[in-house]
């Protein structure tokens, strides 16, 4: 405690010395961190010519205004999120940024006074508070039950601060840093040191909120540790802002998180990178590694369906897109700050907002004289890692802009603590809607009344499990027996990408450590067929090694209506049990089983359009309808189904599927065509476990054949294979062979 009371003191002299104005009226650096005096003037000139600017202003000052006309209320801390306290201090820090923005741009009193007014309550009652009475996070606060928000309200109210910093007497200042502003950046660090020092969105925000406090009030040793990390032992350590932009972020931008956890730590990176340029532009900070915040949100931008909702995998809600608040200034500050895409100005007006500061004045203005063009989305191959190499993710698109269909398959490393025990999963797009699901995250963000808004139970037993994804569950347990620090160890290999032909797109991925024995390796397809079939399909291949006999799981989740099987199945109507006792099995019920011995074919309805699944099988395969639910007394999961296509005491073995989309229905005109789809059925006639030979029959007894040497994939290596006597040569990893 002597040395933060050191600090404090110290922070104040240089302040001091360094000829901080006491007064309201004399000229200093501030505002600095998103503001500055030159944007600061752009946007007063052009304020009334700038529709969107002019809009984006109204609403923050409408903000501002029903904040004052509310008046100050700062509770003392006691609930769990999405409750009164939690949201109150959310809505004060809200409140300050909005009045301190509108303050600088319209130089009225009333609004620096209403941030005064409420810095100087906080900082009457912080030095009394104790640690969060909410003890459900390894990182208490004291304002919030964890110190992320601890972190987000400082990153919000040190922007607050520094618009109004010239307008405060000495005496105000003083008070707000010394008994506010210092010792909870100290809070944040040096009594925080393990989330600080945490590569983690965690500590993301917790560096740019030390460092944006450390800027509002020129503490040149809050930037530091900011920038470098707090020292442990009084040795340097491996960590800071400078290193969070190093490890969490692959070279082409991906972060290891996910994007739902991309977009919400890009708001840090981007507002506190501002922030450093603003003050040291000697550091160029946008220049860092290689442009790598810019890289990181328009990656950010591709992880997107095309409805601007955000690929749903590990930790992720459904619905969010990239129109939220953290997506805003992040396109606006790189916008600014980089090349200037003009691609990313259509997503902006989307948004139909930007942050009042030189980079939403730009993008804003940009907009104003037409300088948008078109925003693409390409098919695309990710790395994950700080060096690409610890595996990755591939998007694959179809159709005019990418529009028609998305399929993503994920070959990542584990995530951190976000992630899923899910190597090798998948999901599909099409039109807009999801087909093939992932669950995402059990979790109701600030919905006080399930779990305080915190991650369910639910959540590490059903959504983190194995079985609750696409993707094969190995004797009815989870990749790493569901031990995250094992899982962090490995990652899956890229074997194969290749995307050049928009009609045929192919991604292949190898895992061997997810469950000792077994070798796993997927190889999906986006074929976009307009001669045998007719549409754009997903073809998947998932091979499986093992010395070992065991049981292969291979679940479909599904969205929308269970139409038609073929499957004989006995449907358990009225007395139903869980599938398993652990791994997520407790949570699936299941509904019905049965066999399909010469393939297997589930349609379903989604959005007005039927989709089929059709997959291989033989004698020994069991085809289990299952829906969500099951173990779960609170009404926690969302009551989805799938169907599973279970393989027994198989080693070596090769799932072979395919999905279709055909038809539709039209509710206005009660018409209904093609329920039934072109595909007759899809098998591998491959008995060498280094190929597979996909063989897909149509309805009008059309055939194509998909060739795929397992083990190898250069691109100039020559292949054969005699099936039923006649002899199929490819060249390459992958060739298809049409006969009509």
């Amino acid at each position: 405690m002597k040395k933060q009371i050191v600090i404090v003191f110290i922070s104040v002299f240089l302040v001091q010395i360094m000829g901080t104005s006491c007064t309201k009226k004399q000229v200093s650096k501030h505002p600095i961190l998103s503001l500055t005096q030159e944007s600061k003037s752009l946007i007063k000139k052009d304020l009334e010519e700038i529709p969107l600017l002019q809009s984006s202003f109204d609403e923050l000052k409408k903000e501002a205004d029903k904040a004052i006309r509310e008046g100050i209320d700062v509770p003392t801390p006691k609930d769990p999120a999405g409750a009164y306290t939690h949201n109150q201090h959310k809505a004060n820090y809200m409140a300050m940024y909005a009045a301190g923005t509108v303050y600088q741009l319209t130089e009225d009193e009333t609004y620096a006074d209403f941030v005064r007014e409420m810095l100087l309550e906080y900082a009457r009652i912080y030095p009394t508070l104790p640690e969060h009475p909410v003890k459900k996070s390894y990182a208490p606060g004291k304002l919030f039950w964890q110190s992320l928000n601890e972190a987000v309200w400082m990153v919000y109210t040190s922007q607050a601060y520094d618009c109004i910093y010239d307008f405060l007497s000495e005496n105000d200042r003083q008070l707000i840093e010394n008994n506010l502003l210092f010792p909870y950046a100290d809070f944040l660090s040096i009594e925080s040191v393990k989330v600080f020092n945490r590569i983690h969105n965690h500590g993301v925000w917790a560096v740019a909120a030390v460092g944006m406090c450390g800027l509002a009030t020129g503490n040149d040793e809050l930037v530091e540790r900011a920038l470098y990390g707090v020292p442990v032992n009084g040795e340097k350590v491996h960590a800071g802002f400078l290193v969070q932009m190093d490890e969490l972020f692959s070279p082409e931008g991906y972060y290891t998180e996910g994007p739902y956890y991309q977009r919400y730590a890009l708001l840090p990176y981007v507002v506190f990178a501002q922030a450093v340029n603003n003050a040291r532009p000697e550091l160029k900070i946008f220049e860092y590694r290689n442009n790598i915040l810019e890289k990181a949100v328009s990656t950010t931008l591709q992880l997107t369906n095309t409805d601007g909702t955000f690929f749903a995998f590990n930790d992720a809600m459904k619905g969010m897109s990239f129109l939220a608040p953290e997506l805003v200034n992040a396109l606006d500050i790189v916008y600014a700050n980089g090349s200037h895409d003009e691609r990313i100005l259509t997503v902006a007006r989307m948004q139909d907002q930007v942050i009042l500061s030189a980079s939403g004045y730009r993008v804003a203005k940009a907009i104003a004289e037409g300088q948008t063009k078109d925003f693409v989305w390409n098919s695309m191959q990710l790395g994950d890692g700080a060096k690409g190499d610890k595996g990755g993710l591939a998007v694959l698109r179809s159709g005019k802009n990418g529009a028609e269909s998305a399929l993503m398959m994920k070959y990542a490393s584990h995530g951190l603590s976000h992630g899923h025990f899910d190597r090798l999963t998948c999901n599909f797009f099409d039109n807009g809607t999801e087909i093939l699901t992932d669950y995402g995250s059990a979790r109701y963000v600030n919905v006080v009344q399930k779990e305080g808004g915190r991650y369910l139970p639910e959540n590490d037993t059903w959504a983190k499990q194995t079985i609750a994804h696409n993707t094969v569950t190995v004797n009815e347990t989870s990749h790493f027996d569901a031990d995250m620090d094992e899982a962090e160890k490995f990652n899956p290999e890229g074997f194969y990408y290749n995307a050049d032909d928009p009609n045929f797109q192919v991604v292949s991925a190898i895992e061997k450590n997810a469950v000792s024995g077994v070798q796993m390796q997927r190889t999906m397809i986006l074929y976009s067929d307009t001669d045998i079939l007719g549409k754009t399909v997903v073809i998947d291949v998932f091979n499986l090694r093992s010395k070992q006999k065991n049981q292969y799981d291979l679940p479909w989740y599904y969205s929308g209506q269970f139409i038609y099987t073929n499957a004989k199945y006995n449907a358990f109507t009225t007395t139903q049990h869980a599938l398993g006792n652990n791994y997520g099995y407790e949570h699936l019920w299941l509904e019905a089983e049965g066999k399909a011995d010469n393939g297997v074919q589930l349609t379903f309805l989604s959005n007005y359009k039927f989709y089929s699944i059709h997959s291989e099988t033989n004698e020994n395969t069991e085809i289990l309808m299952a829906r969500i639910g099951a173990d779960d007394p609170n009404f926690n999961l969302r009551r989805e189904p799938c169907m599973i296509i279970r393989e027994k005491n198989a080693g070596d073995h090769t799932f072979v599927s395919l999905v279709e989309p055909h038809g539709g229905t039209d509710p206005n005109m009660e018409l209904t065509h093609s329920p039934f789809g072109m595909v007759k059925s899809i098998k591998n006639s491959s008995n060498d476990v280094n190929y597979a030979l996909v063989e897909i029959k149509t309805q009008n007894d059309d055939s194509l054949t998909i060739a795929i040497a397992l083990n190898d994939n250069k691109e100039n290596s020559e292949h054969m294979l005699s099936i039923a006597g006649k002899e199929i040569k490819w060249t390459g990893f992958i060739a298809k062979i049409q006969n009509k």
